[in-house]
């Protein structure tokens, strides 16, 4: 009995010590579990060996009921290099990220409609984008009438983190111009005809209304990249 009240004590003793010494080494154990991570996640991003194209990725395919499997609508879209973004349901930023194609990155963000499950994750989009890239300028946001009241939303919302990141980072880590988004409105409805939203040599892309009842108005969007003329 005496042997295995030692032998207990000299076991509770080693726990404590290791549990003592993992306390003060946290933060080492910390950084070091977070570069294996990091180092493993972002070693090659998913666009790296893909032929010069037109790519779609799902960073966000759930909707508005709990599903811990899923994330918001959210479509990644990549036109060569360029990436533009689809929707920005909740947990859009962190799929984003997960998938190595860093906010900071996005090109554009277009929105299809305002139902909450394609819009929630829009403010921290549009932050992770500004801080993780030092952004100069708001991230450009495409969407039908009442864009602009969406946007402009979410950044009253921030405002006051706004102030906190560049206080705290500097602005030249966050540049304060380039806070937030920019709302880019169009008129959408079943009898207005398709929309050319960006026409350029590589890249243009449309929008065309669709039937969404009853939420009025709601789009779809075609991305067309060098395509044959």
């Amino acid at each position: 009995m005496r042997t295995r009240t030692i032998v207990g004590l000299s076991l509770a003793g080693l726990v404590a010590v290791t549990a003592t010494a993992g306390w003060f080494l946290r933060g080492q154990i910390a950084m070091a579990a977070m570069e294996r991570l990091y180092g493993k996640a972002l070693s090659r991003a998913p666009d790296d060996g893909l032929a010069d194209g037109l790519h779609v990725g799902l960073c966000g395919a759930g909707g508005p009921m709990p599903d811990p499997r899923r994330a918001g609508p959210c479509t990644a879209i990549l036109a060569g290099k360029r990436l533009f973004i689809v929707d920005a349901g909740s947990g859009a930023s962190r799929n984003l990220s997960l998938m190595n194609l860093p906010p900071a990155r996005v090109e554009a963000i277009f929105l299809t409609h305002f139902h909450s499950d394609h819009i929630d994750g829009l403010g921290e989009l549009m932050l992770q984008r500004w801080g993780g890239g030092a952004a100069t300028s708001p991230v450009p946001v495409h969407g039908p009438t009442g864009v602009d009241q969406v946007v402009g939303g979410f950044m009253t919302a921030y405002t006051l983190d706004e102030g906190y990141r560049i206080a705290h980072h500097g602005q030249k880590v966050i540049p304060p111009s380039g806070f937030g988004g920019a709302p880019l409105p169009f008129v959408a409805g079943e009898a207005q005809p398709d929309l050319v939203l960006i026409d350029e040599p590589d890249l243009k892309v449309t929008a065309f209304p669709v039937r969404h009842d009853p939420v009025q108005p709601a789009v779809g969007y075609a991305f067309e990249y060098k395509a044959a003329g």
